[in-house]
């Protein structure tokens, strides 16, 4: 069985150490020729980072 690291927000996989697009990974992966693979869920570097500007913004609005 594959296990893949998927981003719970934007849906991109992790491939090594690259976020790629889903359906990348799954024609390169074939996975609709086999079995499914096993989805793990997280936030990607990019996701992670976009939270982080938001919330400071939202901190930096609330304290003026």
């Amino acid at each position: 069985m594959i296990d893949l690291i998927a981003c719970s927000i934007c849906l991109r996989v992790r491939r090594g150490s690259e976020w790629l697009d889903a359906e990348h990974v799954v024609r390169d992966i074939k996975s609709y020729d086999s079995e499914l693979p096993r989805l793990r869920g997280t936030v990607c570097n990019d996701c992670a980072e976009a939270i982080s500007r938001r919330r400071a913004d939202r901190e930096d609005s609330v304290a003026a």
